[in-house]
């Protein structure tokens, strides 16, 4: 069988192909990279429960690294500008750097302990009102539109703006970040990858050339932002710079990523699921459940990276040292095994457990943070979806390997035919 997650051709339906990894004796290996792919839910977390194992270093080696290998002639003005912007020395370069993705006990506890300052239940609770201020803004007027693109409107700003104000940003750079965040996302793991890796060095470094000055301000200055949280020595021991850089663009990122794409999915299933969608709007009570189901259906990363640190076998299959494992959470989810008719969207199902926020030490730090903005998104758009339906060739899936969403989703008014 052929297949590679890093392939076009399986990533706007992988399902069908997922379902015959999961049936198979062994592990499906990637012709081109080598890469293991666990598909089976069990399988999936026992990896995440053994991080001594199965190594998160190699994420950078998966996602980062591949690309500055890339780096041509053409790139070396692009590159040397992003050194200077990112003030990273490259003769002391020794690998990738360590974010909280991608470090290892004991080194990944200490880092979670210091970023969880800044994730305190209370802490994150206290957003609810301005993230329903937000979504309510700006869904304001939508009722009255003939056609509107729900990522545009609702799925992208939400996660984007609030994103930007717990760090602490300046509001009119708002449009900056989420260009960045775009840039960086399509340049590393879009389809036009194979190219030059100019635009994620230079979305890149613009990203954290500005970080950097807020950093530099916080340290000096400190209000109650995420980032003054973080450098703060009264608060607790501070984050160094390149750790705070890494974060801030991991947070930005994988944040602003999962929310989005959470919500954009929920909008498709619900408007292909006409009885579901009934069922929500006269219950909207329903809708945590609507999240959780949606991620576990729908999950927003596609797979997670790691590597082994010696030989190891799953199902039957010899994974040496070294290799690298790719754990397909989408697949995952929809293991029958785990959930009962797993390919159906049920919001009644018992979704505990699922791996869309991952799993283990690793269990996604801003997990609250996006179930509390894809409630609060869902709870204001719902009402509006009661007489919409899917614009044809309207949807556009985002052009991601590690991604799984839309980069656009039209939703127009029900045509009077189909409404009588």
């Amino acid at each position: 069988m052929e297949f590679s997650p890093f392939d076009p051709k399986h990533w706007d339906d992988p399902y069908p192909i997922y379902a015959e990894l999961r049936a198979q004796e062994t592990l499906h290996v990637c012709d081109k990279t080598q890469a293991f792919c666990v598909t089976r839910f069990d399988e999936a977390a026992e990896v995440f429960k053994q991080p001594e194992l199965f190594s998160s270093r190699s994420g950078f080696n998966v996602l980062l690294l591949d690309t500055w290998k890339k780096v041509g002639p053409r790139d070396v003005f692009e590159m040397l500008r992003f050194l200077v912007r990112a003030r990273i020395n490259p003769l002391e370069l020794r690998g990738a750097p360590e974010s909280i993705i991608s470090s290892d006990p004991p080194n990944h506890e200490r880092l979670r302990q210091i970023v969880n300052r800044g994730f305190k239940p209370r802490r994150i609770a206290a957003w609810e009102g301005r993230v329903r201020e937000l979504s309510e803004g700006y869904v304001a007027g939508l009722e009255s539109a003939e056609c509107f693109d729900v990522v545009e409107k609702l799925a992208h700003p939400l996660p984007m703006t609030i994103i930007a104000e717990m760090l602490g940003v300046d509001a009119s750079r708002i449009a900056d970040f989420r260009r960045w965040s775009t840039g960086v996302i399509d340049s590393i793991s879009g389809s036009s990858r194979t190219g030059s890796p100019a635009g994620a060095l230079s979305n890149g470094g613009e990203l954290l050339q500005y970080l950097r000055s807020v950093v530099a301000a916080r340290r000096t200055q400190p209000t109650d932002d995420l980032i003054s949280v973080l450098v703060d020595p009264s608060r607790g021991e501070p984050l160094d710079t390149q750790a705070v850089l890494l974060f801030a663009t991991v947070l930005l990122v994988a944040g602003n990523e999962t929310t989005t794409n959470s919500v954009g999915s929920a909008t498709d299933l619900l408007l292909r699921n006409r009885d579901v969608l009934d069922e929500v709007t006269k219950d909207p009570s329903l809708i945590p459940n609507l999240v959780e189901e949606t991620i576990r259906m729908e999950s927003p990363f596609r797979f997670m990276p790691r590597q082994t640190t010696r030989d190891t076998t799953i199902r039957g299959t010899r994974i040496p040292e070294g290799s690298t494992v790719l754990v397909m959470i989408g697949s995952a989810n929809r293991d029958e095994r785990r959930f009962e008719d797993a390919e159906r969207f049920d919001l009644h199902r018992d979704t505990s457990g699922h791996l869309g926020f991952g799993f283990g030490i690793h269990f996604c730090l801003g997990a609250s943070l996006a179930r509390l903005e894809a409630r609060v998104a869902l709870e204001t758009l719902v009402p509006l979806l009661h007489d919409r339906e899917l614009c044809p060739g309207g949807a556009e899936r985002a052009d991601s390997y590690l991604t799984r969403g839309f980069a656009k989703l039209d939703v127009t008014r029900v045509a009077a035919t189909a409404a009588a």
